[in-house]
């Protein structure tokens, strides 16, 4: 299974020139070169080279964004042997058929392994060695208007699928639309379904796992009628036009302070710090279940940083990871990439530069422990994307939930065999 998965991520074709020496010595400088996939996010890394170079002398760091398909970046590196010292990977599966493939170093005695989260360093683990640095988590859950909250009477944030419905109904017992839909896209639904399978399964999540990429697995697991009960609330409180209304429109009703509550990730909350006067806005775990302990804040890692077996340079490589982790540092790589609301969070204790509700709500869940992983991102290659699809069918009443379960399980064995 690992070696189908791996060869489709190296499938790519594109043809490009990644050089023939991509770490090597100026003079006494060593040079080590870090590729990362395209992004919003270039300002911040020229700072965190800049950052990196002036506390260096005898090594600068030289950070490229790829421009094109980064699956293909992979592919014509692995066809040529040809890497660059450091390079982000996917958390999961692609850093475990990496790892397996040998194109890893082994990073278990570094630094950071005793500052990120343990259930980050999982993400980053293959045979029970560390293979990356687990840089930054993203947190889905529900974000909600605090004012709206207090307004409706609801004194604390529901625990419970039912103290969740009931929450619902006093907010529009008040006037209120309680949930901002963004089921048009069904990426967003992909995000939701995961969430509400990860609390389903997550006492055996690698077993449920397994029995899926095995081809004998189903979706129809216990406790999957919790899964199917969440959504039903869901749809009843989103108001009656939730399936004409995308992510762009959700999170403007959440920051308009036109719905209470808004199921989605960190990064909808950049929308809300946006306004002139934005509400405040907490967190809370997407209550899934009727037992409080089994609903925790869906945590996992967005990014993992590699260093390449062909690296001549490993000391200095190792230098670079030592403070991209270091969350002292004020001008450092944590402190740049987390500098504005709706930041991914770092993947360890950290100070937060900003007055954020959802984020201090976070924390609270992160540092106690009480987090569980996405379960999409460890499916068979592909399969999230249709996932959110087959679950749109369900919240726009179009299928029911064993029809549901039925095209979830044909779609996975359908995976499976590309």
């Amino acid at each position: 299974m690992k070696k189908k998965m791996l060869a489709a991520v190296l499938a790519g074709t594109m043809v490009m020139s990644l050089g023939t020496n991509l770490c090597w010595a100026d003079g006494e400088k060593t040079k080590v070169t870090m590729t990362v996939w395209n992004g919003d996010w270039g300002d911040q890394l020229d700072r965190t080279m800049e950052s990196f170079n002036s506390k260096h002398d005898d090594i600068e760091l030289d950070i490229t964004m790829q421009s094109g398909d980064y699956s293909d970046f992979l592919g014509t590196a692995a066809a040529t042997n040809d890497w660059p010292d450091i390079y982000i990977l996917t958390p999961w599966t692609q850093v475990q058929d990496f790892a397996e493939a040998g194109r890893l170093q082994d990073l278990s005695g570094m630094d950071f392994t005793e500052k990120v989260y343990p259930s980050a360093l999982e993400a980053a683990t293959y045979d029970g060695k560390i293979y990356g640095y687990p840089a930054n988590v993203e947190y889905l859950g529900v974000f909600y208007n605090k004012q709206m909250f207090k307004d409706a009477g609801i004194e604390e944030v529901p625990k419970t699928r039912d103290e969740f419905e009931a929450a619902c109904e006093k907010l529009e017992e008040s006037g209120v639309t309680p949930i901002a839909s963004t089921f048009k896209d069904s990426w967003t639904l992909k995000h939701m379904f995961s969430v509400m399978m990860s609390n389903v399964v997550q006492d055996d999540m690698e077993g449920f796992l397994d029995q899926l990429n095995s081809g004998e697995g189903t979706f129809n697991v216990d406790g999957i009628d919790d899964v199917f009960a969440t959504a039903d609330v869901i749809k009843a409180h989103c108001g009656s036009n939730m399936m004409d209304c995308d992510s762009t429109s959700g999170y403007n009703a959440l920051a308009n302070s036109e719905a209470a509550m808004l199921i989605s990730g960190e990064f909808s909350q950049n929308v809300v710090a946006r306004m002139d006067n934005p509400p405040e806005i907490g967190y809370f775990a997407l209550p899934v279940s009727n037992d409080a302990e089994r609903n925790k804040a869906a945590v996992d890692v967005g990014i993992v940083y590699g260093v390449s077996t062909q690296t001549e340079h490993m000391d200095a490589c190792k230098e670079v990871i030592d403070f991209l982790s270091d969350a002292s540092l004020s001008d450092g790589y944590i402190a740049i990439v987390t500098e504005k609301p709706g930041s991914a969070p770092a993947s360890q204790d950290f100070t937060v530069s900003y007055d954020s509700a959802s984020t201090n709500d976070y924390l609270e869940y992160a540092n106690s422990g009480n987090v569980i992983p996405w379960v999409y991102q460890q499916y068979v290659n592909g399969f999230d994307v249709i996932s959110g699809d087959i679950f749109q069918g369900y919240m726009a009443d179009a299928a029911d939930k064993d029809e549901v379960i039925s095209e979830l399980d044909a779609a996975y064995l359908e995976y499976l065999d590309q």
